[in-house]
């Protein structure tokens, strides 16, 4: 008959008692050495909370992203960061309490620390040590310098920022000192041409036009009024000179010039001419001589000719500036493009270096008051584990299991026939005379 259920279990059990036993008081045995030997883990923990401190961006803007929900994130895996794990080992001098290599050492205690969040603001730092006191002493540690690392980062993030604009604003100096002196050199060899000075020209020039015109007048009139006063200085002799001057035309006009007749007038001609200058000088010199009207015309002829040549000259030279004003104006108006861009840019940057170096101040200012060891680690005085009990009824089971399983091992690789279906199973075409039952031996003591 075959055994199922609790009966299989108890046919196994009584079949391989002994195998069973051994396996089970082994494995027991094992099991409750380890879970003895095992040193009790003391957790030490601490809270840290990032504070979210930061003036009102209207007073100054930061230079340092402050978004504490997602760096919590982040600041959770930094508390662990191995840099930092490696610092609070060197501190704490563990190299030489454990004769391990600093990296195996470094994963040893990162593999023992967890943190969690909790809440929006604040993240729990746990550590667990055979030791309590170097337990309490790697949290503490681990958490100083997480802080002072996180703050010390910022700083040099505000310092970096700061320093960056500063090289910005001396690289733009010199940049916006030589576009100004562009502009101001140019000003200067083209003053007087400027667009700004247009307006000026353009009156300086109808004022300059207008004044010629008056001084022209006025010397038209004065060499009129001399050709008047100078009339009476003249030769008797001019008529006989245009008579004779009259003549010679005629004569070239029918002759040669070798022709005696023109030859003749021409000779004529030349004498009265000279006697005629010689007479007129000799009366204009003794007219002037005589005539203050005519000296001080000719005084005021001459002042007034010297004012018509400056005004000459100066109304050309305004024309030239008008003229060459469109053409300035394109050039200066680049110089200008240029520099303006540099000013702006140059004064931009320099209100963003004030401001960095007042979030710098700022910074450094807050450094303390960005995180807050809400409460650091205090001496675990009782072990966390490993749970004893827990474990010693887990071996049990194990061992119980492991009995079992090997007598069930035992048992299925058993060959031995034990009921009718298994003959029937090794030996089909033998047929089954008779079968008889297990039953109990007979004990005079158990009649008794």
């Amino acid at each position: 008959m075959n055994e199922l259920g609790v009966a299989k279990l108890r046919g196994v059990f009584r079949r391989r008692k002994i195998p069973i036993l051994a396996a089970a008081v082994g494995i027991l045995g094992v099991g409750a050495a380890i879970v003895w030997q095992m040193d009790p883990a003391y957790k030490a923990s601490a809270v840290i909370r990032a504070g979210e401190v930061q003036p009102a961006k209207e007073y100054v803007a930061p230079t340092v992203a402050e978004q504490i929900g997602e760096r919590l994130k982040s600041l959770r895996l930094a508390v662990m960061a191995r840099p930092i794990v490696a610092e609070a080992c060197k501190r704490l001098k563990l190299y030489d309490h454990w004769k391990k290599p600093p990296e195996m050492l470094v994963d040893d205690l990162r593999s023992r620390m967890d943190v969690k969040l909790e809440g929006e603001d604040t993240f729990l730092l746990t550590y667990a040590d055979s030791n309590p006191e170097r337990a309490k002493a790697i949290v503490n540690q681990v958490a100083t310098l997480f802080m002072q690392h996180t703050v010390d980062e910022r700083q040099k993030v505000a310092s970096a920022t700061t320093q960056a604009i500063r090289t910005e604003v001396e690289s733009l100096q010199p940049q916006l000192a030589d576009a100004e002196k562009a502009v101001r050199e140019f000003k200067m060899q083209h003053y007087g041409a400027l667009p700004e000075q247009q307006e000026s020209n353009l009156r300086t020039l109808d004022q300059t036009t207008m004044e010629l015109n008056i001084a022209s007048t006025n010397l038209d009139l004065d060499q009129e009024r001399r050709r008047q006063l100078l009339t009476a200085a003249l030769s008797p002799l001019r008529r006989h000179e245009e008579t004779l001057a009259g003549r010679l035309y005629e004569a070239r006009s029918k002759y040669t010039e070798d022709n005696p007749e023109v030859q003749n007038i021409l000779v004529q001609y030349e004498k009265v001419k000279n006697e005629r200058v010689a007479e007129e000088r000799d009366l204009t010199a003794k007219l002037r001589h005589n005539n203050p009207e005519l000296v001080a015309l000719e005084g005021e002829i001459a002042r007034t000719k010297s004012i018509v040549e400056g005004l000459r000259k100066r109304q050309s030279t305004t024309q030239q500036r008008v003229e060459q004003t469109a053409k300035n104006g394109q050039s200066l108006a680049g110089l200008l493009a240029t520099y303006d861009g540099l000013k702006e840019k140059y004064g931009t940057t320099l209100s963003r270096l004030r401001d960095a170096e007042l979030a710098e101040r700022i910074e450094s200012g807050l450094s303390s008051l960005r995180f807050d060891l809400v409460e650091g680690a205090s001496l675990p005085t009782s072990a966390s584990g490993p749970s004893r009990a827990l474990m010693s009824a887990a071996v049990l089971l194990l061992a119980l299991l492991g009995g079992l399983g090997l007598g069930f091992a035992l048992d299925a690789t058993d060959r031995s026939v034990r009921d009718a279906e298994q003959l029937r199973t090794y030996a089909p075409s033998i047929p089954i005379l008779a079968s008889i039952p297990r039953t109990k031996t007979y004990s005079p003591k158990a009649e008794a």
